[in-house]
């Protein structure tokens, strides 16, 4: 396994669609510093740089930062505008068998067949408000990263396009159907 290490603490690297990136992150609300995720404590996120992982911004900020250095990232309505046009109002008989809460989060297929998340707002015995924006949209946010590895990534990383943790195969076989 080849690192790719630093020896200056102002040092930045210059990354391609090789390498991979762990880092430790918190996630906070940038006017009433509320906390929407802790990651230290966790294992890091590991990301295989260019594959649309995290938010564009996010990474190319991530990729500038040396390994062993943390630091804050503010970005302004990260996940986009909140969109009042996204609140749907469906028949309460779609989600019949569910026991519904208020502000619960159920997981549905968009129009290309990826799972995202939404939020019930609010039902009734015949309807169901359903919000399809993302839920930190229209927030402006601090992200404070450190980054505690940057390496090349495997071929099989490479050619599935995501990274296998830890160089183990996802144990998928030819044909991977991981990503």
């Amino acid at each position: 396994m080849l690192f790719l290490l630093h020896t200056k603490k102002t040092a930045t690297m210059n990354l391609t669609h090789t390498e991979i990136i762990a880092f430790k992150y918190i996630i906070k609300d940038a006017i009433t510093n509320k906390i929407y995720e802790n990651t230290y404590g966790q294992k890091p996120l590991e990301i295989l740089v260019g594959q649309n992982q995290i938010l564009p911004e996010l990474e190319e900020h991530i990729r500038q930062i040396p390994i062993g250095t943390e630091q804050k990232i503010y970005i302004e309505q990260a996940y986009g505008s909140y969109d009042e046009q996204a609140i749907k109002h469906i028949p309460r008989n779609q989600l019949s068998n569910i026991p519904l809460e208020k502000n619960m989060k159920l997981y549905t297929k968009g129009e290309k067949g990826k799972t995202f998340e939404v939020t019930v707002l609010s039902f009734d015995d015949n309807i169901v408000s359903i919000d399809h924006n993302h839920p930190l949209a229209g927030k402006n946010l601090i992200f404070k990263v450190k980054v505690v590895n940057k390496r090349i990534a495997t071929a099989e990383a490479l050619a599935h396009r995501h990274n296998h943790h830890n160089q183990e195969s996802c144990g998928c076989g030819s044909g991977c159907g991981c990503h």
